[in-house]
């Protein structure tokens, strides 16, 4: 290779002198930088505008919203009259008013509102009563402007007088828009509001609108206890739009212009040369429709001169100036780089020598040496080289692109990168790739090579060395690899494992520890001992329980957890641990020897589990069978009371009235007869209670003997036992063929009694009819028990199963309420459930689940 070495440096230097000029690329740069000044001088102004645009409709939904929010604060004052007029049931003249309008303190809760007031509604005959009563204390009283009709709606109280004289009198039926609204709110009991009026009391005669609530009477139930309330008429309060909305929106905290409309008429107007702030080029502008009281108000909201002040345009404007500047700036940076060319001339003829002297070490050592031209990308190899590469002089002729087709396709881009990387302004270049054989071989090369420059600083050539390490990165990886998956099993692991010495320095620790414990690796890893982390107190114990055991003096310390490791078992057992912040927490510690080849112990690794959670569920089990212990022996007394407490009393009760009548019939009239009746009846009611109550509460407590129950025979005997109502009924019961299930058998015979039992009790006017089914799936048995009765609503098909719900009186259909309550609870016990739909009969199906393995 050294025989190239001339004609090399002969053509580096003419490429050198070339570079003195600008080329090509130098222009592409500039363009591009250009393109991206253009680009981001339009992007700002698109962001600005946004920005823009997101700033008025914040304050356009601001100023809606508070609108929204004082009509919201007026209604309420309305219902607050309402409720003042309703407590005193309507009794009210205006001094009273006029006196409560007082305590709403108007102007300072209230701004805005022009008055407060009252609106009777009265038929054609009710006028002259009504002006009558007025006048008594306002002689001059008078309704206002005359109107023909059956209807008068007059404003006979309004607060503050003040400003508001004409109103007083004023008949709603005189203006459509008025009677309207004052109608509306009537029928729907909602709060209404007119649409644009021009109030009495305006001397401005600017729009504005009246807020309508109405009252009404409730007649007391011992005069009238069948009526209904009656309309008496309205609380009202009058509004000058203009005035509202400056009571609302004051002008000096918005940047916005509004007019609102109603309809086509305009109730509000910012959009005036007049105004001040007005901006006849608004930036933007927004319209938001707002049903509102019973109207629709269009708010037309356009930004203002305050609002183009506030907007900075200058980003735009700096980032094109900063980008005009940047391209100034490269295009002077590419001309001192041209002129430093050839400065590197001087550099090519070292890189000539030094190449010579590298190429004859590399053919001792068979290290693979490559002499690259910048400029034309043209390789000059060596014999070792070729060899690496597994490629003939002859027949390869190595350039930029047969060498980079040469590399693997993964580690092309990368490679391309760091070398222009490089090439650009470093000084060497490091890096490692795969190059695949003829043979579909892949090696591991490692390439080192130093960049020479012209006097300019500009790269011309490329010299240096490949070696291969395949060998040794294929041991390396693998030895990682084994390291990874340690790891990820550690962390994946959900337990702590601390890994330590001999001696009991901590080693290493997995993720877990850190959360567990509160500790980082760094504090732990190579300073401590796992001593710190346990209760001092149970780690002098140990010591004394060990010392005991191995008839040996165990010290307070490390040695209390390896002490029973050294015959190569592990120990398992409970400890406490202390995290950082000292809180603690019982864990699960096994600790088990390391040991190398030669069974020398090298370490210790301990895994702990948190079984705070144990501990706890452990707690609350054991309460729960203390509760559980104490209710059952709580039932079991409740159970004897109502055995022999209860019932006794009651069988005397039976026995002494059986006798009156027996003895004493004679002497009762018919009123005393039915009386003794029903103290039997009800004496008889409550011992079926009690025995009721008694087989609910013996549920738990009775045969729990799980055993093979053929459901046919469980079903006969159900029958059997119900055969009396059967026959009075003439209920037809039908069963297909049922499956074998294990359970408690009487409770079986006890759930088919009450179901087929409350089918025909609960019977309508055709004879009972009662089927039961079965459908099995992989042990897992549904019994469906269907009626032609009365059915049960969905919504009580919940309720039926607690105990004592009943749904009939006593006078319809006698019985308890627990039946079914009973029918659940056997069902629980077994694990399974009961639940009631539709039933193709008529009536109602009730289906229960058992699992044949319960």
């Amino acid at each position: 290779m050294i025989h190239h070495y001339d004609r090399t440096t002969n053509g580096l230097r003419q490429k050198l002198e070339r570079t003195g000029s600008f080329q090509w690329f130098h222009w592409l740069v500039i363009g591009l930088s250009l393109g991206l000044t253009l680009f981001a001088w339009h992007y700002a102004r698109v962001q600005q505008n946004a920005k823009i645009e997101l700033q008025f409709d914040r304050e356009a939904d601001q100023a809606v919203s508070l609108v929204v929010d004082r009509m919201a604060t007026y209604e309420e004052a309305l219902w607050s009259g309402v409720a003042f007029v309703t407590t005193i049931n309507g009794e009210v003249d205006y001094q009273t008013w006029d006196d409560y309008a007082a305590c709403l303190k108007l102007d300072n809760r209230y701004p805005g509102i022009n008055g407060i007031g009252l609106i009777a509604s009265l038929g054609a005959t009710d006028l002259d009563p009504f002006l009558k009563n007025q006048r008594v204390s306002r002689p001059a009283f008078t309704v206002h402007p005359k109107v023909d009709g059956n209807e008068h709606w007059p404003i006979f109280a309004i607060s503050p007088i003040a400003g508001n004289e004409q109103a007083v009198g004023l008949d709603m039926m005189h203006e459509i828009n008025r009677i309207t609204a004052a109608r509306k709110a009537r029928d729907t009991k909602t709060t209404q509001i007119t649409g644009p009026i021009t109030l009495v009391q305006d001397a401005t005669r600017t729009p504005g609108f009246l807020f309508f609530a109405p009252y009404y009477r409730t007649p007391t139930s011992a005069q009238h206890p069948n009526a209904s309330e009656t309309f008496e008429g309205l609380v009202y309060a009058p509004f000058v739009v203009r005035e509202l909305i400056y009571g609302t929106l004051e002008k000096s905290r918005r940047r916005i212009g509004i007019r609102i409309s109603d309809m086509s008429e305009v109730l509000f107007d910012e959009h005036v040369k007049s105004d001040p702030d007005f901006d006849p080029r608004p930036l933007v502008r927004k319209e938001i429709s707002l049903d509102l009281y019973g109207r629709t108000w269009l708010f037309d909201v356009r930004s203002t001169r305050s609002f183009r002040q506030s907007i900075d345009s200058s980003q735009s404007t700096s980032i094109l100036v900063a980008g005009l500047l940047i391209n100034a700036m490269l295009l002077g940076l590419f001309y001192l780089i041209s002129k430093s060319a050839r400065r590197s001339l001087g550099l090519a003829d070292q890189m000539t020598e030094e190449l010579a002297c590298f190429s004859l070490a590399a053919s001792v050592n068979q290290i693979g040496i490559f002499d690259i031209d910048i400029e034309s990308k043209k390789f000059k190899w060596n014999d070792a080289m070729y060899k690496l590469f597994q490629q003939n002089r002859d027949s390869f002729t190595p350039t930029y692109e047969s060498v980079l087709g040469c590399i693997h396709p993964d580690d092309r881009p990368a490679l391309e990168a760091a070398f222009r990387g490089q090439i650009d302004d470093g000084e060497t270049l490091d890096s490692e790739y795969r190059i695949q054989l003829e043979d579909g071989e892949n090696r591991h090369l490692h390439s080192r090579a130093v960049i020479f420059r012209d006097t300019d600083g500009r790269a011309i050539r490329l010299l240096g060395s490949d070696t291969d390490i395949t060998e040794t990165r294929e041991a390396t990886q693998e030895l990682d690899l084994t390291r990874r998956v340690q790891s990820a099993i550690q962390d994946a692991a959900g337990v702590s494992m601390i890994t330590t010495n001999e001696s009991g320095l901590i080693l290493s620790v997995n993720k877990t520890v850190e959360s567990m414990l509160g500790y980082s690796r760094e504090e732990l890893e190579c300073k401590k001992t796992p001593a710190p982390l346990h209760d001092a107190d149970e780690i002098i114990q140990r010591a004394a329980e060990l010392t005991e055991q191995l008839g040996r003096e165990i010290k307070p310390g490390f040695e209390v957890f390896t002490a029973m490791t050294a015959d190569g078992a592990m120990e398992q057992r409970e400890w406490t641990y202390i995290r950082k912040d000292g809180t603690r927490f019982p864990v699960l510690l096994t600790v088990t020897a390391i040991r190398d080849n030669s069974g020398t112990v090298t370490g210790y690794l301990g895994v702990a589990a948190d079984i705070s959670d144990r501990k706890e569920a452990d707690l609350a089990i054991a309460k729960s069978n203390e509760q559980l212990a104490r209710s059952n022996e709580e039932l079991a007394q409740f159970a004897y009371v109502a055995s022999h407490d209860l019932q006794e009393p009651l069988r005397k009760v039976t026995s002494f009235c059986e006798l009156l009548q027996e003895d004493c019939s004679d002497q009762l009239n018919e009123d005393g007869t039915m009386y003794m009746g029903y103290i039997m009846d009800g004496a008889r009611r409550m011992r079926k209670l009690i025995q009721d109550l008694l087989a609910y509460s013996r549920i738990e407590e009775g045969d729990v003997r799980i055993e093979t129950v053929i459901m046919n025979d469980a079903l006969s005997v159900a029958i059997n036992d119900l055969s009396t109502a059967v026959q009075e009924s003439d209920a037809t019961v039908t069963f297909d063929e049922l499956p074998q299930i294990s359970a408690p058998p009487s409770q079986m015979v006890q759930l088919f009694q009450n179901l087929i039992g409350n089918a025909i009790k609960y019977r309508g006017d055709e004879s009972p009819r009662v089927h039961i089914s079965c459908e099995s799936d992989n042990g897992n048995h549904v019994f469906s028990v269907d009626d032609n009765g009365i059915g049960i609503a969905p919504e009580y098909r919940d309720q039926v199963f607690g105990i004592f719900k009943r749904l009939h009186g006593q006078s319809q259909y006698k019985g308890t309420g627990i039946g079914l309550a009973i029918c659940k609870r056997i069902l629980e016990r077994v694990n399974g459930k009961i639940w009631i739909e539709d039933s193709p009969l008529g009536g109602s199906r009730f289906r229960f689940s058992i699992n044949s393995a319960t």
